[in-house]
């Protein structure tokens, strides 16, 4: 796979698939890279840490693809590719001359996947866009934060990852589609579709009703309790989604009063009364610590769990019993901690690996991939070319 991906949409998408086994040849500019090896507020074994959160596992190598030599290079590495993913604005392959055209009369199995702001049709295909952009069009920020206050955007960048998970299932989809019909495909992910594919429930809601949702802060429109409490050690999230939780939910609280309470035998009773049973709640949840109301929910089977900071979500013994952290050489020697993958296939996963320098494999790819002798690389080193 040749990755020209940079910042975290397409480079989130491209780095899933690394982790699953492909390789991964990140195509970078000479001298300067991929913007995000310089962004970052901290650098883990001198690699910016924005970079290696998108990049782990993959190769680089540079080249000028503004040059008609660099060109050349990348569609003979395209002869060879299953797969090209970029996220230029739409339009620059073209000017570049390595738009899917061209692409595909070099290598007509390849499949090309392209990640923009707002896709590659439609009267906003050119606009810019970033992460927080495509929160706010999607719809997913109005309903971001607490009720009656300005739109929030998420914690994470939700914008750029959930299109690079987009972007990844399909390029395996036209992977797959491939083994049938022989021929690659563009696939095209906007970031603004996948936004508003995320408002699922919600757009139905809407249509249904007429009624524009509205931001509920951490509870839900029509499931009480179902949002975070206060308690001395921190927040507690409880999710009753079901009248099947609620004896058991009372029980846990020691509150059976609750449980033979009429106004909240059943989920529309307890909408009802929304403002009466969380303010009970809220008084009675915040006498224990949130690590003993946990243990007491979990013993009754109903859905709770404690709101981790980011720490304390790294360092939990589940995320290490899933390998979700996993340490890696560096590019020095040293140990470099990264996520590892969330799919687990029962016959294993690739190893991981750091993020790589720039260039780090550019005399490994064109001599390996392509045959070119220590001459030739060191030429196109010479004229800036890598």
């Amino acid at each position: 796979m040749l990755d020209l991906t940079r910042y975290l949409a397409g480079p989130h998408g491209s780095q899933l698939l690394a982790q699953l086994g492909a390789e991964v040849i990140k195509i970078e500019p000479p001298e300067r890279g991929d913007p995000m090896r310089t962004v970052s507020l901290h650098f883990q074994d001198g690699l910016s840490a924005h970079f290696v959160s998108g990049n782990a596992g993959k190769k680089s190598v540079t080249l000028d693809l503004h040059r008609p030599e660099g060109r050349r290079v990348f569609l003979e590495l395209a002869e060879r590719a299953d797969v090209v993913m970029e996220n230029f604005r739409p339009g620059t392959m073209a000017r570049l001359g390595l738009g899917y055209d061209v692409l595909a009369a070099v290598n007509p199995r390849l499949v090309v996947a392209s990640v923009s702001g707002f896709g590659q049709t439609g009267p906003w295909r050119d606009w810019a866009s970033y992460d927080l952009v495509a929160q706010a069009v999607g719809g997913g920020m109005s309903l971001t934060g607490e009720p009656g206050q300005p739109p929030v955007k998420m914690g994470l960048p939700v914008g750029d990852l959930a299109a690079g998970v987009f972007a990844a299932l399909g390029v395996v989809t036209a992977l797959y589609r491939r083994g049938a019909t022989g021929r690659g495909t563009a696939v095209d992910i906007g970031m603004m579709d996948v936004q508003v594919s995320l408002l699922s429930y919600l757009a139905h809601y809407y249509w249904a009703s007429g009624q524009v949702p509205e931001p509920e802060g951490s509870g839900h429109p029509n499931i009480v309790p179902y949002q975070i409490f206060a308690t001395p050690t921190g927040w507690l999230a409880v999710a009753v989604y079901g009248d099947h939780f609620w004896p058991g939910f009372c029980r846990a609280l020691e509150l059976p009063e609750l449980s033979a309470d009429p106004r909240y035998a059943t989920n529309e009773l307890r909408c009802q009364h929304r403002e009466s049973l969380v303010a009970l709640l809220a008084g009675h949840l915040a006498t224990r610590s949130r690590e003993a109301w946990v243990a007491r929910l979990a013993a009754e089977g109903v859905p709770a769990g404690p709101v981790h900071r980011v720490d304390e979500a790294l360092a939990s013994p589940q995320a290490a019993a899933r390998g979700m952290v996993r340490r890696v050489t560096g590019p020095s020697g040293t140990e470099l901690t990264v996520l590892g993958c969330p799919i687990k296939l029962a016959d294993g996963e690739a190893a991981p690996a750091a993020a790589p320098t720039l260039g780090q494999h550019t005399d490994e790819v064109l001599a390996g991939l392509l045959g070119y002798t220590t001459d030739r690389i060191g030429r196109l080193r010479r004229d800036r070319i890598v």
